[in-house]
């Protein structure tokens, strides 16, 4: 894979301390700023502390991100759940969507996927990582992502 080819990586990690929205949405916004920097579109749910992140752009930017966010130490338990080449970006124009799931009402959320519920282990979908990329695909169809 060239330095340039499109590159899309799913990623889940748990944030270290409590995330309130103050510090999501600083994260968000340096996110973006950064992102937009190197050509990196994607999307990131948060929910009770963890992260399930889609990263798509060129090779060596989504490696180098992926990189820092393994050593940030803001987050552990970094698990990749899916890296591929994709045809185009499922992201296109997206800096950095955002959804905080725990913002979305209880029973707006039954049927959505796994991610959304208390028991989540990482270990049950990097077997299936297309999981991930549904998930992902099914909050960027939605017309309200919610905003921290």
């Amino acid at each position: 894979m060239t330095d340039v080819a499109l590159l899309c990586l799913v990623y889940v990690s748990r944030a270290v301390v409590p995330m309130g929205d103050a510090e999501l949405l600083s994260l968000l916004r340096q996110a973006r700023a950064a992102n937009s920097r190197v050509g990196i579109t994607g999307l990131l749910l948060f929910r009770h502390g963890r992260f399930m992140q889609a990263l798509e752009g060129p090779n060596h930017a989504v490696h180098g991100l992926y990189s820092r966010i393994c050593l940030d130490p803001r987050h552990t338990d970094v698990t990749t759940l899916i890296k591929f080449r994709p045809e185009g970006r499922a992201f296109d124009g997206w800096s950095m969507g955002f959804a905080n799931v725990d913002r979305i009402p209880e029973s707006d959320r039954g049927g959505f996927s796994p991610f959304l519920q208390d028991d989540f282990d990482p270990a049950h979908w990097t077997g299936a990582p297309h999981r991930a990329v549904r998930l992902l695909q099914a909050f960027k169809e939605v017309d309200n992502l919610v905003e921290v």
